[in-house]
């Protein structure tokens, strides 16, 4: 799944851009969010699962998925050790239906980033495997 794209979540502006597999083995793998002056860049996609909703419209091309759920490993601030759990959906063209969540932690453990919602603009877009 691939996809530049914002939201705003409890008025915070999330920004992102990823290229990212359903096979963590593959490489590259990449995803950058950026908040409020933060950046979270994953170094390590640890899981990542991609499926089909029959109720979600994604349109053309057809890929066989909507959604792509995932966790990894990265770099806070420049501060290696922080993790993230995401969801990107994809409800088809222009974008404004396709969703993104994310949950970040710092090395500590410490939650830094939970935002979830509809794209306020980008698209995101998932491909054929």
């Amino acid at each position: 799944m691939t996809g530049g794209s914002s939201i705003i979540s409890s008025g915070l502006r999330v920004t992102r851009g990823s290229n990212l597999n359903c096979d963590v083995t593959h490489n590259p793998q990449n995803l950058e969010i950026h908040w409020h002056g933060r950046r979270f860049h994953l170094e390590s996609l640890t899981s990542a699962n991609c499926s089909n909703d029959p109720n979600m419209h994604a349109g053309q091309p057809y890929a066989g998925f909507k959604t792509c759920t995932g966790s990894g490993t990265g770099t806070l601030d420049g501060v290696d050790g922080a993790t993230i759990d995401f969801v990107f959906t994809d409800a088809g063209e222009p974008g404004t239906n396709d969703t993104a969540a994310y949950a970040i932690r710092d090395v500590d453990g410490n939650q830094v980033l939970s935002a979830s919602g509809n794209l306020d603009n980008g698209n995101q877009q998932a491909h054929q495997p």
